[in-house]
């Protein structure tokens, strides 16, 4: 999946979780991200448009081990989307794609302010770890809007 989730239509998306969250896979556990800091952290989850970009997300940051590590599929239908991948966009909110990816987290995390001040419900960008043709989906958890539905559908071991 190369563009965002369409409004309404369910998609699959994934997660590398450690094994001790399989049972509660979607919140961030690290205390900051690019879109998240320690209080939007429990709210927010990264979503990867294929396993492998999920894993590459893990191993990038962490250097996983795959037995220790599950790969959550998750069923999304969302209604307000912003797709940072799109130069007008970008261009809306004044942010760059080298800022999507780099190691200051401060431009996301203020970027991350303003689009929950205007009821977005996602955010589509780039995976670092996976960049340039990783997308990922970041959702925050305390924005979604009445039909719209964040569900596990299953966890399974990493096989990549």
């Amino acid at each position: 999946m190369n563009g965002p989730p369409k409004a309404g239509h369910a998609v699959f998306l994934y997660r590398a979780i450690y094994e001790e969250f399989e049972d509660d896979p979607l919140p961030s556990r690290s205390a900051v991200g690019r879109f998240h800091d320690e209080a939007t952290a429990p709210v927010t989850t990264y979503l990867a448009a294929a396993p492998e970009t999920a894993w590459r997300e893990v191993t990038h940051r962490w250097q996983a081990a795959q037995e220790t590590y599950r790969m959550a599929e998750v069923r999304v239908k969302l209604s307000i989307i912003a797709d940072l991948t799109d130069p007008a966009t970008r261009r809306r909110y004044d942010i760059d794609e080298e800022s999507l990816t780099a190691d200051d987290y401060r431009p996301c995390q203020q970027l991350r302010r303003r689009l929950e001040m205007e009821g977005v419900e996602a955010i589509w960008t780039y995976s670092r770890a996976d960049h340039p043709a990783g997308r990922q989906l970041v959702v925050l958890l305390a924005q979604l809007k009445r039909g719209s539905k964040v569900k596990v559908v299953r966890t399974s071991p990493i096989d990549l």
